[in-house]
Order: structure tokens, then sequence, then C-alpha cells
């Protein structure tokens, strides 16, 4: 994949991320949350914390080293990587946020 369409994409999946984050947070402040759903909250994030370092780690295994091209690619594929499992969080709580409206 060209270097330039990879940071992109990336960009463009934070921004999506960092919306969809805007609209939850909204959401989520202006309801009145119960334990269970702060601890909810906390223990979704958790997970994602979880998953995106053990993407990461899975990724930077394979990390080429040498060839400077290779290494740039291979940084957007550990971000992005990283990156997926809070924006799908983030977009799937957008959704339902937007239904529970």
């Amino acid at each position: 994949m060209n270097a330039a369409i990879a940071w992109s994409t990336l960009g463009w999946k934070w921004l999506e991320m960092m919306f969809a984050s805007g609209q939850v947070i909204a959401h989520r402040s202006a309801r009145r949350n119960t334990p269970a759903q702060i601890f909810g909250m906390g223990s979704e994030r958790v997970l994602a914390t979880v998953e995106s370092s053990n993407a990461m780690a899975r990724r930077m295994i394979a990390f080429p080293a040498g060839d400077p091209f290779a290494m740039w690619n291979a940084w957007t594929r550990i971000l992005t990587s990283g990156m997926r499992p809070y924006r799908a969080r983030a977009v799937r709580n957008a959704r339902s946020a937007r239904r529970a409206r």
C-alpha cells in the first residue's frame, strides 16, 4: 500500500473516532449513570487498552529493520491496529447513542 494513502487513511479513521467519541461523551454526560453503567464504561476502556496493546505487540514482532520505507509503512500498520479497538467501540457507542435519542 502507498505510504501516503496509509497515513491519510489513519488520519481519517482517527478523526472519525474523535467525532464519535465526542458524541458518546455528550450523550453519557447528559444522562444519569448508575454505578453499573460507570463500571461498564471503565471495563470497556480497559478491554480496548488490552486489545490495542496486544494488536500493536503482534505487529511489532514483525517490524522490519534496515529498510526505512518498510519501517515507515510498518509504523502505519502498528498505529492502525492499535487504534482499531478504540475506534470500533467509539463508533458502535455513537450509533447506539443516536438510536437512544
